[in-house]
C-alpha cells in the first residue's frame, strides 16, 4: 500500500492549525463588569413616570415634563388599570402631569416650574407687549403661541418617544385624551413631533428673559400620520431620526378590533425648519425598515416580528463588512406583545443596521437564537459599554417588568428588581447577543428579589464626566473610562418610573403602584478575570 506523505502532512498541518486557533480563543481574557446601585438621599424631585426629559448642556439640571404623576387626592400614577376602560378609567385624567420642571439633582431642588397654562400665558403676555403694528400671521410670537395652543399635548401626554441631540430635544407621539376637557371623546396616540431648544426652555421655566432669537428658536412642531407611536424609542444615526417600534392605541384599545395598531417597523425620517412659520417643521418620512412590505397594513400585526412595544431598545454598534468600519445601530431586545390573547412577551432580538444590507438583503438582523427568558422585557434603564480592544459590547437592562416567571392568565410576568447583562461581538456575523440573568435584587444588592420594584419606565441620566465612545455618545468607552487606578466608574442616575408594591399589582393606588420620585446612583466595576 502506498503512503501519500503529502496528504498526511496536510492533515497534520490542519490539526495543528485547528488546535492552535482553539488555544488562542481559550486564552482570551475578558473582564467582568459588576453593577452596583445605591439610592440617593434626594427627596424633592417630582414623582413622574413615562415622562419627557432632557438635561442642560452642563448636565447639572434636568428638564422634566409630561408623563403621569400621583395626584393630590389619590395615588393614581403607576401602572394603568389593566381591568379598566382604556378610553376612560385605565388612564385617569388627573394622573397626567401638566407641569414643566427644572430639577437640580446635586442640590435636590426644583429650580423652576411652570404649569402648561402658565407657559401659554407667558408666551401670550410677551406677544401682547409687541404685537402693535405687526400683522398677526407673520409675527413669530403669534406663530409660536398658536403652535403651543394647538399642540399642548406635547407637554401633557404619556410615554412619548424622546431623544436629545446636543441642545435640542426631539419628542414624538405619546398617548392621552383626544380632548382633556371632554374624556368622552376618547383617548388617542398623537401624531406630532417637536423640536425644543433645551437651554431656552430651561431659561423660560426659571423666569429668565429670552432674547428675540431665543424666542424664535424655542419650539417647532411638525405632524405626520405615519409617525404615530407610543411605547417606542427615538434614535439619531448619522443625522437621521429613527422612530423605533411602538404602537397606536387607537381610541379605545387594547384589542386590535378597537383600533390598536403596532408600528411594525423602524421609520427613518428628517425634519427641516419651515421657511414661512418659525414654529413649524416640515417632516419627510423615508422607506421603513421592516420584515413586511407594508407595515401600515392591518394584517402586518399578525405576521411581523417588529410587532412589539415598550421593550428595551438600546444604542448599539456593528462592524460593517463592506468597508470594515464601526457604525451606529439599534438593538431591540424582547418587548411586548406577541399576537394572540396570552399577552406573551417577545424574548428574541432584532438589530437594525441602516447602512448595511446583510446576506438576506435586509437592513436588520433577526436573532432568533437569543432568549431573554422573560426577564426585563419591558422598558427600563440601560447602560451600554464598548471595548474597542476586543470589539465587545456589554449592556445592562435594569429592573422593570419581567421576572422570568409566568404570571396569571392574560398578564405579563411580574415586576422585577433583577437585571440582564448582554454581551455582543460586533465583528461576528451574523450578529448575535448572549444574555446573562442577574436574578437578585440589584436595587438593594440582596438575594431576595422582593417588593418594592423599580425601573419600569424610569430614565437613566448619564454621567457626562466619563468618556464615551467616538462611535456613539450614548455608549461608554471602556478603555478610556477605566484604568488600573480606576476600576469603578459612576455611569449615571436612574430617576422616576413606576414603583410597584406587588409583583403583579394590576392597577395603581395604595399598596399597588405609583409614580416614583426616587433617584439611584449607578456604578460599574471592571474586574479582570
Amino acid at each position: 500500500m502506498k503512503i501519500n506523505l503529502s496528504k498526511i502532512f496536510g492533515a497534520l498541518l490542519l490539526i495543528f492549525l485547528f488546535n492552535s486557533c482553539k488555544e488562542k480563543v481559550s486564552n482570551t481574557v475578558f473582564p467582568e463588569y459588576v453593577l452596583k446601585i445605591t439610592q440617593a438621599k434626594n427627596t424633592n424631585a417630582p414623582a413622574l413616570q413615562s415622562f419627557t426629559h432632557a438635561e442642560s448642556l452642563d448636565g447639572k439640571e434636568w428638564l422634566l415634563f409630561a408623563g403621569r404623576t400621583n395626584s393630590l387626592d389619590s395615588l393614581n400614577g403607576g401602572i394603568h388599570n389593566l381591568n379598566g376602560n382604556y378610553a376612560g378609567s385605565s388612564f385617569t385624567k388627573s394622573s397626567y402631569n401638566d407641569v414643566i420642571y427644572v430639577y437640580n439633582p446635586a442640590k435636590d431642588e426644583v429650580s423652576g416650574s411652570l404649569t402648561l397654562t402658565d407657559f401659554i400665558s407667558v408666551i401670550e403676555n410677551k406677544y401682547n407687549t409687541i404685537r402693535d403694528g405687526v400683522p398677526a400671521q407673520s409675527n413669530p410670537l403669534y406663530q409660536l403661541l398658536q403652535t403651543v395652543k394647538e399642540n399642548s399635548t406635547i407637554f401633557k401626554n404619556s410615554n412619548a418617544l424622546v431623544k436629545q441631540d446636543g441642545n435640542y430635544l426631539y419628542t414624538l407621539g405619546g398617548y392621552g385624551p383626544a380632548d382633556f376637557s371632554d374624556l368622552k371623546k376618547g383617548f388617542t396616540t398623537y401624531n406630532h413631533v417637536a423640536k425644543i431648544n433645551v437651554s431656552n426652555l430651561i431659561k423660560l421655566v426659571k423666569e429668565k428673559t429670552l432674547s428675540e432669537n431665543e424666542w424664535a428658536d424655542l419650539l417647532r412642531v411638525g405632524k405626520n400620520d405615519t409617525l404615530v407611536s407610543t411605547g417606542g424609542e427615538l434614535y439619531i444615526l448619522d443625522d437621521v431620526l429613527y422612530l423605533s417600534l411602538g404602537h397606536s392605541f387607537g381610541n379605545s384599545a387594547p384589542k386590535f378590533s378597537e383600533g390598536q395598531k403596532y408600528v411594525d417597523a423602524v421609520y427613518p425620517f428628517s425634519l427641516t425648519n419651515n421657511s414661512e412659520n418659525i414654529a413649524t417643521l416640515d417632516v419627510k418620512v423615508k422607506e421603513p425598515i421592516s420584515d413586511i412590505s407594508d407595515p401600515t397594513s392591518n394584517a402586518s400585526d399578525n405576521i411581523s416580528v417588529f410587532r412589539r412595544r415598550d421593550g428595551p431598545i438600546l444604542p448599539s454598534l456593528y462592524k460593517n463588512p463592506d468597508n470594515n468600519s464601526i457604525e451606529k445601530s439599534i438593538a431591540i431586545y424582547a418587548g411586548v406583545f406577541k399576537p394572540g390573547e396570552t399577552l406573551e412577551a417577545w424574548n428574541d432580538a432584532i438589530y437594525v443596521h441602516p447602512n448595511w444590507a446583510n446576506n438576506n438583503s435586509k437592513l436588520y438582523t433577526y436573532d432568533t437564537a437569543y432568549n431573554q427568558k422573560n426577564f426585563n422585557v419591558y422598558s427600563c434603564p440601560s447602560v451600554v459599554l464598548f471595548d474597542a480592544n476586543n470589539n465587545y459590547l456589554q449592556s445592562f437592562l435594569i429592573g422593570g417588568i419581567g421576572d422570568g416567571k409566568r404570571a396569571p392568565k392574560h398578564h405579563l410576568s411580574g415586576f422585577t428588581n433583577s437585571s440582564v447583562q448582554i454581551s455582543m461581538d460586533i465583528s461576528s456575523l451574523p450578529l448575535k447577543s448572549t444574555p446573562k440573568t442577574l436574578d437578585y435584587n440589584v436595587f438593594t444588592d440582596q438575594d431576595e428579589n422582593s417588593a418594592p420594584f423599580y425601573g419600569a419606565e424610569a430614565i437613566m441620566f448619564p454621567n457626562r464626566e466619563i468618556t464615551y465612545s467616538k462611535y456613539s455618545d450614548e455608549i461608554i468607552d471602556v478603555a478610556k473610562s477605566f484604568s488600573s487606578d480606576k476600576k469603578t466608574i459612576e455611569v449615571g442616575y436612574i430617576f422616576g418610573g413606576i414603583e410597584a408594591f406587588e409583583s403583579n399589582p394590576g392597577t395603581y393606588g395604595a399598596n399597588k403602584s405609583q409614580a416614583s420620585n426616587k433617584i439611584w446612583k449607578v456604578e460599574i466595576t471592571k474586574n479582570s478575570i
